[in-house]
């Protein structure tokens, strides 16, 4: 077999072109191609390594603001802990102080009512005591209550004790406008006045201005006050008296104590 040298070396001269334009259009084109694929994934891993990182950050970021927040959670509980402890506290020292307060407010009623009702207690039974003696007088002396408390008197003025007698001796010695005051819860006769102003100047003091008025506070009976000069408020130290309330206060003593030993029992 007869080899061509023009045939071979136009297939070389062939091969070598289809190797350049091989080389040229399809494998230049398919490497570079593939190496911009490469950067591009490259770039791809770069990022998705560079957001990962910043995942990571943003991760701890959150765990630590997470954990600040619960730190706060916690200082706001317990901030809020003590300010309801506080408040109820201050609640209940408020309540306290209320209850205290009602309760002092009721005793002070119950102590105004008390001495109010031992009062009127004092008015109802002097006032039927007086009523209830009238009557008993009247039928066994035969005369009105009245006249037997002047006569009283006026017997208590003939009859002074010796206390008494020393206690006018050792007053004050009145000025020139010596007043004796007598004051009586009735009407005095202009006789039984006579009478009263002559026992007062023989026992007491001969040149003493005797005055008679009419005192409503009085539960029947008749009062000699001595007093130094007109308008003063204070006396010579003494006072000659006979009426039912030194009887009621003594009934009003052992009412108070009777309603007091109550009370103590009650509560």
């Amino acid at each position: 077999m007869l080899i061509d040298p023009f045939v071979v070396i136009a297939q070389i001269i062939n091969f070598l072109i289809l190797v350049a334009l091989l080389k040229r259009f399809l494998y230049k084109p398919i490497t570079d191609a593939m190496e911009a694929r490469s950067q591009r994934i490259e770039r791809q891993l770069a990022t998705a390594a560079s957001k990962e990182k910043d995942a990571e950050a943003e991760k701890k970021l959150y765990l630590q603001k997470q954990q600040e927040l619960e730190a706060q959670k916690q200082a706001w509980l317990e901030e809020a802990k003590q300010e309801v402890e506080q408040e109820k506290a201050r609640l209940t020292q408020q309540a306290q102080a209320e209850v205290e307060q009602v309760r002092s407010q009721w005793y002070r009623t119950l102590e105004h009512d008390r001495h109010k009702f031992i009062h009127q207690l004092r008015d109802r039974l002097g006032q039927q005591v007086a009523v209830t003696t009238r009557k008993a007088l009247a039928d066994l002396a035969n005369a009105n209550l009245e006249t037997q408390i002047i006569d009283t008197f006026i017997d208590r003025l003939h009859n002074l004790d010796d206390l008494q007698k020393n206690t006018i001796s050792t007053a004050p010695v009145p000025n020139p406008n010596h007043i004796i005051n007598i004051c009586s819860s009735f009407t005095i006769p202009e006789e039984k006045k006579e009478r009263v102003i002559t026992a007062i100047r023989e026992q007491i003091a001969p040149n003493a201005e005797v005055q008679f008025e009419i005192v409503e506070d009085f539960i029947c009976g008749i009062e000699l006050r001595d007093q130094a000069m007109p308008g003063s408020l204070a006396d010579r130290g003494y006072k000659i008296s006979w009426h039912l309330e030194h009887y009621l206060t003594e009934l009003e003593t052992a009412t108070a104590k009777v309603m007091s030993e109550n009370n103590n029992r009650a509560a």
